[in-house]
């Protein structure tokens, strides 16, 4: 069985021990009980649990949540909140930490087991999808012919640096571009015609204007992305044309 180690932040020491004592008969690791936000910062970054447990109400300079805060952002531990109170303002404070889960105090056993088992199962599955997101968006940056994608609303929301390159453009010009209003005139009904028809369509000899003041003609795919039968955006792909290829179109 995996060790599953869970550090306790709570400065109320008879809260504290009794929570220990109920993780160790859990099965749980306990690597450390603090009971301060400076200390339960310093304690994540040496003990690296898997999860740790955070009252929100911490005594001293920092509470839970700023404690949380540098946790989540310095570390990238999960956190569960303990907490006496569920006022509305405290929570949306919290919120903004993107906890793990929240417990209310008293609980009981189960629903201590229950929170730190989503807890870490939400955990796993985030780190499975950034490091896939991580794993694609690493191939399409060292893809050589552009790829950008648009929304539905035809608006550019990702492109990989050789589409920036084909375009003559930078990160901040290219995201947020409007496919009908900022990308030349001719390519538009290429790109209405894919979306229209929901099908693939291949274009060519579209010129596109170049930061050296060139002109160079590109080709490319264009690949409608469906979502419950409408339309959701498209994925583009766009290549050089060589000279020598240009009196075939």
């Amino acid at each position: 069985m995996v060790e599953i180690r869970v550090m306790i932040v709570e400065d109320e020491s008879i809260v504290a021990e009794d929570i220990r004592r109920t993780l160790i008969k859990m099965g749980y690791t306990v690597p450390a009980v603090v009971s301060s936000g400076e200390t339960a910062i310093m304690n994540a970054g040496e003990q690296a649990p898997d999860l740790i447990l955070m009252d929100i109400m911490l005594k001293g300079g920092i509470d839970g949540i700023e404690a949380a805060k540098q946790i989540r952002s310095r570390f990238n531990i999960p956190i569960v909140y303990l907490t006496a109170y569920a006022d509305e303002k405290i929570l949306e404070r919290a919120k903004l930490t993107e906890p793990f889960g929240y417990i209310i105090k008293p609980f009981k056993e189960r629903e201590l087991k229950m929170n730190i088992e989503v807890a870490l199962y939400k955990s796993k599955m985030e780190r499975q999808l950034k490091k896939s997101k991580e794993f694609y968006e690493s191939v399409l940056e060292g893809i050589v012919n552009g790829v950008w994608v648009t929304d539905k609303n035809d608006v550019i929301c990702y492109a990989n640096k050789g589409a920036m390159t084909f375009m003559g453009k930078n990160m901040p010009q290219v995201i947020g571009a409007g496919v009908l209003k900022d990308l030349p005139e001719i390519f538009r009904p290429y790109y209405l015609k894919a979306k229209d028809s929901k099908q693939p369509f291949y274009y060519q000899g579209v010129p596109f204007g170049m930061s050296d003041g060139n002109q160079k003609y590109h080709s490319g795919w264009l690949i409608p992305r469906i979502k419950n039968g409408s339309f959701d955006g498209m994925i583009c792909t766009i290549e050089s044309i060589p000279k020598y290829d240009m009196a075939s179109i």
